[in-house]
């Protein structure tokens, strides 16, 4: 077999374009990756990320306890403000009491402050960037009172 010398520029540009090849398949390998980690979070519903909170240190008093980092879990940054508010309709201890173009507002609560001695609330407020996608969660825990 015999090796052709070819021109700088040619040979430069010919490494150039193979090494470009394998980056642009990472990229699309690392979407479709967050892809399937967002819908794979998603299917396991609110119930699970709602006993994860629950069964997390319990407030005490006035007590606010952040649970964000549980929430964004469950729900992924960059999920659809469709999927999310979708997800919450599905739980029975959910109501949505805010709903905007850019924010979501959700409560969830266990028991009731008079009948349950435990009873507990999680406040959740979903921030959407203009594209409608995800952008930030804040999540507290408290008692009820």
């Amino acid at each position: 077999m015999a090796i052709r010398k070819l021109p700088g520029w040619t040979m430069s540009f010919a490494i150039a374009a193979a090494a470009m090849l394998p980056l642009s398949s990472c990229g699309m390998a690392g979407a479709q990756n967050a892809n399937l980690t967002r819908d794979r979070a998603m299917k396991s519903g609110v119930h699970d990320m709602l006993e994860e909170i629950y069964s997390s240190p319990k407030p005490v008093r006035f007590e606010q306890l952040d649970v964000s980092a549980i929430v964004v879990k469950h729900i992924p940054l960059g999920t659809e403000k469709a999927a999310v508010a979708d997800s919450f309709k599905s739980s029975p201890s959910s109501k949505i009491i805010e709903d905007s173009a850019d924010k979501l507002v959700v409560r969830d609560n266990k028991g009731q402050a008079m009948l349950d001695p435990d009873a507990r609330s999680v406040v959740m407020t979903f921030s959407f960037d203009a594209s409608g996608k995800l952008a930030k969660v804040a999540a507290v825990h408290l008692k009820n009172q």
